[in-house]
């Protein structure tokens, strides 16, 4: 993996820890995700969450989350606040970049974490875009490759090949 992109996502890491020490009392969990929802990175309140609550970690969990910001219109959509069994989950989008999504314990404190939330979109924006355009550049470095006319000859034989049977 790329230094900087290693060093973007650590700065992700970074801000949702600050996201829990804002209210460790009610914070259980922050996920940050990209806007196709995969999970950049996620902190677990170990104060309220014990070891043997693995819920919050569980891959399963992670990727019915991608599930749910696919199956929401969530484009147009910038909040979310949805009542489970293990708390409160609240889901904002972080403009065109992704979404942040913290699980709480009460209903008290449904304003303070959308106030907490919005105090650290703009600085999530900014990671989240500093991420995808470094991540981008990392892509056209790998995809740049040079292709010759032999290359194709070999394609199109290969095709040819695969019609005749």
């Amino acid at each position: 993996m790329n230094s900087d992109i290693q060093r973007i996502i650590n700065e992700v890491r970074s801000s949702a820890e600050e996201i829990i020490s804002e209210s460790p009392d009610q914070i259980r969990a922050v996920y940050i995700m990209d806007r196709e929802g995969t999970v950049i990175t996620y902190v677990t309140n170990t104060i309220l969450i014990n070891a043997g609550n693995t819920f919050f970690a569980a891959p399963r969990f992670i990727s019915s989350l991608k599930g749910l910001v696919s199956a929401l219109p969530i484009g147009n959509v910038n909040y979310v606040l949805m009542q489970g069994v293990d708390g409160i989950i609240q889901l904002m989008n972080i403009r065109d970049a992704g979404y942040i999504m913290v699980i709480i314990n009460s209903e008290a404190s449904i304003g303070l974490i959308r106030i907490i939330l919005e105090k650290y979109t703009d600085k999530l924006y900014d990671l989240l875009r500093k991420l995808l355009s470094v991540s981008e550049e990392e892509i056209i470095e790998v995809i740049n490759v040079e292709i010759t006319p032999k290359d194709i000859e070999d394609v199109i034989n290969f095709i040819k090949s695969k019609a005749v049977i």
